[in-house]
């Protein structure tokens, strides 16, 4: 593991085209900037770790003669986030 020291910005460059800039920290928290590629994929360790959990069919995927004809693809929801408006939480 590298590790840099930066101050509030100033960044750091990973290939030709990913930037990262500190832009600002509180207490324990960082604040960071990221100009990358739209086609570069930036996801927080917690999320990428439950996209993979979520995605390990994708990993290996069936091939033609695996498969069914009639099988159908599973797709998974997100559950519905209800928020309760100001009048409903008093």
């Amino acid at each position: 593991m590298l590790i840099l020291s930066r101050r509030p910005n100033e960044s750091l460059r990973i290939g030709g085209n990913v930037v990262i800039t500190v832009v600002g920290f509180s207490g324990n928290q960082i604040r960071l900037g990221i100009t990358a590629p739209s086609n570069v994929v930036i996801d927080r360790e917690e999320v990428h770790q439950r996209k993979m959990a979520e995605h390990v069919i994708d990993i290996s995927p069936v091939t033609a003669s695996d498969a069914a004809p009639s099988q159908s693809r599973i797709v998974r929801r997100r559950p519905e986030v209800r928020r309760r408006s100001r009048l409903q939480a008093e």
